[in-house]
């Protein structure tokens, strides 16, 4: 998957999420209980496509770019600060 399959996948996921709220006559409730069965499988369908493409955005694109932020702290900024009254943590 490259990042305009996973952009498609994610918008086509909210569609699917949007639709039964958006025209709810197109969702008869025929279930007993009073559910949609359109409607509940857009539901898990459209959340199932929209976890797929933001995961593989946040993996490809976004975890890089806060890794290499971070990268780019300068050295002499970060490591460990002794607390007050010691000189140093020592290991044994």
């Amino acid at each position: 998957m490259n990042l305009p399959n996973a952009i498609a996948f994610a918008a086509l996921g909210w569609v699917m999420e949007m639709l039964p709220k958006a025209f709810p006559s197109w969702f008869p409730h025929t279930g007993s209980d009073g559910a949609s069965a359109r409607a509940l499988w857009l539901g898990v369908m459209g959340y199932l496509q929209l976890l797929l493409g933001l995961g593989h955005i946040l993996h490809t694109q976004v975890w890089p770019l806060v890794s290499r932020l971070a990268s780019q702290v300068p050295s002499g900024e970060s490591g460990a600060l002794p607390l007050p009254g010691q000189r140093g943590l020592t290991l044994r």
